[in-house]
């Protein structure tokens, strides 16, 4: 029996509750916390600048790689499509590094950042 300002109500029949979508919370229920992004820091190589007002370094709040790349798209949607291709895949001739790790040898654009971590996008070298 559920109290409702004084006035006794019936708990919740659950076969009604399931049909309908309700959600009625049991004692095994975790709850979890929204954590804020981290900030990470992203260097921008020289040729790229002229697309985030000329930054060498812009700073953004990103649980990943992927979200980071996200947040360009729509912060800085021009440096964005200098970095990635219309698929949203990063370009074959950038990498991008996370601290000193390129995210292809980690777990790519799915890669996870912590706070303070620098994102590196550098353009291939090549040549003899």
């Amino acid at each position: 029996m559920i109290h409702f300002y004084g006035t006794p109500k019936a708990e919740p029949d659950p076969t009604v509750c399931d049909r309908v979508g309700c959600i009625v919370p049991t004692a095994n229920d975790k709850f979890h916390t929204m954590v804020p992004a981290p900030t990470i820091t992203i260097h921008v190589p020289g040729p790229l600048r002229t697309y985030c007002a000329g930054a060498a370094q812009l700073s953004i709040s990103a649980h990943t790689v992927r979200a980071a790349l996200e947040d360009l798209q729509r912060s800085h949607a021009a440096l964005y499509r200098n970095v990635c291709d219309e698929t949203g895949t990063v370009r074959r001739h950038l990498n991008v590094f996370v601290n000193s790790d390129n995210v292809r040898d980690l777990n790519g654009v799915d890669t996870t950042l912590t706070p303070g971590d620098v994102v590196t996008i550098l353009p291939a070298v090549s040549g003899g």
